[in-house]
């Protein structure tokens, strides 16, 4: 968006002078163009996040991993149903997130004298920041973002550690932004698409991050103290009023990323995958008849009807889509639907957590209740929770490990349509020594699979083009290697 205002910019100079019109006295260098507002980069800045987070992430690979969907009818088994990924794979995730996004956040946290801009960028960086290192390891921080002239030509960054660089250098990130939050004005306005401006609710998407940050480590690295401390002091997410989102019309050109690659691709040919949908039948959960659409022909027709993860192949080739439950509902795939960064139901699914761990001030049956409740009511069914949240009988969890296993096992549910990457991160970090209840439970052993039975990607390759071009980049690792949360 930087160039293309600058280019605008150029045209409308050229557009106001005629054919006789003179140009003496107009002193512009030829060789400078004029330089973007913070307004425009920030623009800039969270369009391409919206491309990043919802086609990058929550319909690549994590799409079929996550294991809420399913390669469907009309085409072979895919790379990544069968666990095969290439470095490739990764080019446009890391180019887009480093070159465009973090580039114009840089750009504003560095040279803005607005606290808001400044305050609002930091949050987007750390937000970023989390999503490379929750999918790649150990990341260009410190050095990343310096290639231009100004900023010393590094053109190839140093690998940060992970656990012990790039973590506590986001919660650091985190509260400077917080401190600008708190002294600024309403800077921005139709510029900032999540927020417009309002720096009260970018205080709470910050402190939501940074508790998100603190509880990711909680298997490998107790934040018991910070994590107290925030959840006293602190204002999160609460509501869907709080939410942050990229909003899209729906209207040409302004489309759900995800829809519009689909529906401007080859389709959307992903259906709903049993390791899902068999679980919510189990619990009779009624968010299965949102998530997916019913079968409308065949022995299975008005009912629901999945696809064992990974055996696409084994279904008849003839088999209309009909005969099946497609991933495309109206809640989880549409021109309108928005990118959510955070939802509530995270929050909360983070505080009970928090709390059960940690025995923070909330309360973790009531923290777990509210989760659970935000997202039914955000699916339109609110009068179906109080009912299903009965059924869960949180209050008879007696240890630890099962408090979790119900925490988790609910938030990778409630994130399914809206955070299928975010559902991914998390099966991987509740799947734990002390109970694997991914692999072993919800989980099923794709029988295409190129790794052992009841062994799952765990990570992503570090993309080619970074490769081929920082010599610094790591050796390239397998796709089962741990993050440094992960056990």
């Amino acid at each position: 968006m930087k160039n293309n205002f600058k280019i605008l910019t150029i045209l409308l100079l050229t557009l106001n002078y005629s054919c006789n019109d003179s140009l003496d006295g107009v002193n512009i260098d030829p060789n400078t163009f004029p330089s973007a507002g913070e307004a425009q980069v920030l623009s800039s800045a969270i369009g391409f996040m919206g491309y990043i987070v919802e086609t990058d992430l929550n319909y690549s690979t994590s799409f079929l991993w996550s294991q809420y969907n399913t390669w469907g009818i009309g085409v072979s088994i895919g790379n990544a149903e069968r666990y095969v990924a290439q470095p490739t794979d990764y080019n446009g995730y890391w180019g887009r997130a480093y070159a465009n996004s973090l580039t114009d956040l840089n750009y504003i946290s560095k040279n803005s004298g607005s606290a808001s801009y400044r305050g609002i960028a930091n949050v987007l960086k750390a937000y970023l920041f989390q999503g490379l290192v929750d999918h790649f390891g150990d990341v260009p921080y410190s050095e990343a973002i310096s290639g231009a002239i100004e900023d010393g030509s590094n053109l190839t960054p140093k690998y940060d550690s992970a656990q012990d660089v790039i973590y506590p250098g986001l919660v650091a990130l985190i509260d400077e932004a917080i401190a600008d939050l708190s002294l600024a004005t309403k800077d921005a306005g139709d510029d900032d698409f999540i927020f417009n401006g309002d720096n009260d609710k970018w205080t709470k998407f910050a402190n939501s991050l940074k508790l998100r940050i603190l509880m990711r480590t909680s298997e490998v690295n107790s934040q018991e103290t910070a994590i107290k401390e925030l959840i006293s002091n602190g204002t999160f997410i609460e509501t869907v009023d709080d939410m942050p989102f990229i909003p899209f019309s729906g209207a040409s050109g302004d489309q759900n990323p995800m829809y519009a690659r689909a529906e401007y691709g080859v389709g959307n040919f992903y259906f709903a995958s049993n390791a899902t949908l068999n679980l919510l039948e189990s619990i009779s959960d009624p968010r299965a008849e949102l998530l997916y659409t019913l079968a409308t022909t065949g022995d299975s027709e008005d009912e629901l009807n999945g696809i064992d993860q990974g055996t696409i192949d084994d279904e008849p080739f003839t088999a209309p889509d009909s005969d099946y439950s497609l991933s495309a509902s109206s809640y989880s795939y549409s021109e309108t639907k928005p990118v959510i960064l955070m939802s509530p139901w995270e929050v909360w699914f983070l505080r009970a957590e928090a709390d059960a761990r940690h025995n923070t001030a909330d309360n973790a049956e009531t923290a777990f209740s509210t989760a659970v409740t935000s997202n039914f009511t955000y699916m339109g069914i609110a009068t179906d929770a109080a009912a299903y949240i009965t059924s869960l009988d949180f209050a008879s969890a007696a240890t630890l490990d099962d408090k979790l296993d119900l925490i988790g096992v609910q938030k990778w549910i409630s994130l399914n349509g809206t955070q299928e990457d975010e559902g991914w991160i998390e099966a991987r970090r509740f799947d734990r020594p002390a109970s694997r209840i991914f692999t072993d439970g919800i989980w099923q052993d794709p029988p295409l699979s190129v790794l052992p039975s009841g062994t799952f990607p765990s990570v992503w390759l570090y993309p080619q083009s970074e490769r081929s071009y920082n010599p610094k980049a790591p050796a390239q690792r397998k796709i089962t290697d741990n993050i440094f949360w992960d056990n």
